[in-house]
């Protein structure tokens, strides 16, 4: 029952981000709200619990993507820093604006994920550095660059008509963190 919860817990998200109620879920679900409450006694618990398996899906696939032999360097690298849990690709910034504001402690649980999973990804650069692939580079400043550039987007998020999700973002930053913004000259 308890994956059922989270099940549907995802797709409730997907429409209405983490704005959906515990009686919504339950009538989706179809058991009463005192059943639900019966696996998670709040919303704070379910919502962590769906941030735990999603940085768990995270990390295995950033693993999956470091030890795949078929992607060169900066495929790898690429891949893994735009790696999203697929229930939350679709996701529009403002759903992660929405955890910061109302589910502070979940909140945390991600932030510190978000500042802490950086040894793959500077071990791939460091990589890159000696092959010669990648110019050598300050890898503190860009990994401030991104998660700065990570959580300036989601704080403009609410105010931005442009509703792209949190994949499409994420694409976009890390093509002009690895590539930059010139055209490429003849």
């Amino acid at each position: 029952m308890k994956e059922r919860i989270l099940d549907a817990s995802r797709r409730a998200f997907e429409k209405k981000g983490f704005r959906f109620t515990m009686g919504e879920l339950a009538r989706h679900l179809r058991v009463s709200t005192k059943t639900l409450y019966g696996y998670y006694p709040s919303k704070d618990q379910l919502i962590g619990d769906i941030l735990t398996d999603a940085i768990d899906k995270l990390k295995l696939k950033e693993k999956e993507t470091l030890h795949n032999p078929s992607l060169d360097n900066i495929e790898k690298l690429r891949k893994c820093l735009i790696l999203v849990p697929a229930e939350f690709q679709f996701a529009q910034l403002s759903h992660l604006e929405e955890l910061q504001r109302y589910y502070p402690k979940q909140w945390e649980m991600l932030d510190q994920f978000i500042n802490e999973q950086w040894t793959g990804i500077v071990a791939l650069i460091n990589e890159g550095i000696l092959s010669g692939t990648i110019r050598p580079f300050n890898t503190e400043t860009f990994i401030d660059l991104y998660i700065g550039g990570l959580y300036r987007l989601m704080e403009n998020s609410s105010r931005n008509e442009n509703r792209s999700t949190l994949l499409e973002t994420l694409k976009e930053m890390v093509d002009i963190l690895l590539v930059g913004i010139l055209e490429k000259e003849g």
